[in-house]
């Protein structure tokens, strides 16, 4: 099959200003050499309504009409898509970005583009694919410019892609297609997505059950056979346990039953007891289209949480509560955290901790300044002294000012210019041990004062005012500092025994990435979903600030500027 040129006018200056394409009488032709005007002959019959949402800049039936102008010229005007390896390797990322409901008419193109799949000319497809592959370099482009919709549901505006952009993603090979892939697990989580969506509707549909107690281990299941085919949908059943479990005349939360249950609750972040409260039962009702849907969401996420290179990285996980350090793309160690509540969360960013701080002073960021310290000082004549907080003059000038020169009860939090710093000791809001990163938001890792440890016992640990606790501070810096070649350096245990404020440089710096994922794919392809914490995964009606949701990266120094620029989206 091969596009055949019709003969055109001469070049001018050196440029072809128009080209066709032209098989039995049907081509991608331009009216004219004066008008420039293209007329998609080779679409004739066939319905491309989804361009107008896709790029509302585009006057004609694709996006990237004059693109695929020259792209089709250098190629002699042969087909692009010929190898089904290469048609295999587009259509499941495609898939996968309609899917996300974050590109709007993305749905619409890849049912037109499976239309045109179907017919015997494979002309009108091969263009349409071309365009659709160049619409999703766009998208990706554009998700490294600006990730916010990935967090505030606002769909991905797309602009008009360079040629230059357009031409480093050709020649077409299945590596540069593979490129654009958001996940390592990304053959699996589509396995997952496709099953999800290949389900009937959920039977616990929330419109017509309800569930008026807890059950307890040994009670009777309510809607005991929809929630077991629940169970065996989501593949926490086979088939020969559903059955044995659906022949029963009464379901009861025991045997299989219940471990399918706790099995359940620790894959989707619940507290692993059996006991079918209403955590639970949100989780067992949700629609299977939504799960698909989030599911996919969070695989454009996963861009954001990739293993690079084969040093030290760090991967924090807001909504699990947990990080992990990776070594050569293996973990190897990993830490339950404390991360911000809802109205202080904590943000995402890439960064990379530069700093070990042992018996670390807290130097008190503006918003706990103005929201807890002022009001506690301003309450409390004792509050500073008890603990071990000095008020300093600026961060600039740290000498100490004795808070009775202070007439704390006209002081204003919003105007107060002295800055607050708190000792050394067990009892430091930053325990014994801080990691320490480049960012603009004075949030970092550390340990966690004495009389906070408990919190660490709750399943969901929102608790920080953006700062990230770590569970296992000593451990995580014992391993950060086995990168360092410092041999001489004492153990974390013998510093901090010395009750010293110290703090250690890195010679090799350990990536971190702080992402927001509520929904993965395990490589042994098993679905786990989490608290959506920050309401990240639906429409919200009170906007998001930028900061919590531009992801910077202080390694390349991208994004930054949107992070700061104070606005909501």
């Amino acid at each position: 099959m091969k596009f055949n040129r019709k003969k055109i006018a001469s070049l001018i200056r050196s440029v072809i200003t128009v080209s066709t394409l032209l098989t039995c009488g049907s081509a991608l032709a331009a009216d004219s050499v004066t008008s420039n005007t293209l007329d998609w002959h080779v679409l004739d019959g066939v319905t491309v309504n989804s361009t107008a949402s896709l790029c509302s800049f585009s006057t004609v039936k694709v996006c990237n009409g004059s693109i695929l102008n020259t792209l089709y010229a250098k190629n002699n005007f042969m087909p692009y898509w010929l190898n089904p390896v290469l048609v295999n390797a587009i259509m499941p990322q495609l898939q996968a970005l309609a899917d996300s409901n974050t590109l709007s008419g993305m749905k619409q193109r890849l049912e037109e583009l499976k239309k045109l799949k179907a017919l015997p000319d494979q002309r009108g497809f091969d263009l349409l694919l071309t365009d659709s592959y160049l619409v999703y370099v766009d998208y990706v482009h554009q998700l490294m410019l600006d990730p916010r919709p990935l967090y505030n549901s606002h769909p991905v505006e797309l602009t008009p892609l360079t040629l230059k952009m357009a031409q480093s993603y050709f020649p077409l090979t299945a590596q540069k297609i593979n490129s654009l892939i958001p996940s390592s697990q990304f053959v699996s989580t589509m396995g997952v997505i496709n099953h999800l969506l290949s389900l009937p509707a959920n039977p616990l549909d929330s419109s017509n059950v309800h569930f008026d107690k807890v059950v307890y281990l040994g009670d009777t299941i309510p809607y005991g056979l929809k929630m077991a085919t629940v169970l065996w949908n989501l593949g926490y059943l086979t088939q020969p346990q559903y059955q044995q479990i659906t022949a029963q005349a009464t379901i009861t939360n025991i045997g299989v039953m219940n471990q399918a249950i706790k099995t359940f609750e620790g894959n989707y972040g619940l507290k692993m007891d059996g006991i079918i409260g209403p955590n639970v039962v949100s989780q067992l009702i949700r629609p299977y289209s939504s799960l698909a849907r989030i599911t996919a969401l969070n695989l454009q996420r996963e861009r954001f949480a990739q293993l690079k290179g084969n040093g030290p990285q760090i991967i924090v996980n807001i909504p699990d509560f947990k990080m992990t350090l990776y070594d050569n793309q293996q973990p190897v160690f990993e830490s339950n955290i404390i991360d911000g509540m809802p109205k202080r969360p904590t943000n995402l960013f890439q960064s990379y901790i530069n700093t070990v701080v042992i018996n670390p002073y807290w130097y008190v960021p503006e918003t706990i300044k103005v929201k807890n310290i002022i009001p506690a000082a301003k309450a409390n004549p004792n509050f500073l002294k008890n603990s071990r907080i000095d008020v300093i003059n600026s961060w600039s000038d740290r000498s100490v000012v004795p808070p009775s020169s202070i007439d704390w009860a006209t002081v204003n939090p919003l105007t107060f210019t002295h800055e607050f710093r708190q000792d050394t000791g067990p009892e430091n809001a930053l325990g014994r041990v801080a990691f320490l990163m480049p960012d603009s938001f004075s949030v970092y890792m550390h340990d966690e004062s004495q009389s906070e440890y408990p919190l660490f016992k709750h399943h969901h640990r929102d608790f920080s005012s953006g700062c990230m606790r770590v569970q296992k501070p000593r451990q995580m810096a014992t391993m950060i500092l086995s990168y360092q070649n410092m041999p001489t350096l004492p153990s974390v245990d013998d510093m901090i025994n010395t009750n010293k404020h110290r703090e250690i440089g890195l010679n090799t710096p350990v990536n971190l990435d702080v992402a927001y994922l509520t929904a993965w794919v395990t490589p042994t392809g098993q679905l786990e979903m989490r608290h959506d914490i920050y309401g990240y995964d639906s429409p919200r009606s009170k906007p998001i600030q930028n900061q919590f949701i531009s992801i910077p990266n202080y390694r390349t120094h991208q994004r930054i500027k949107l992070a700061l620029n104070g606005q909501t989206s």
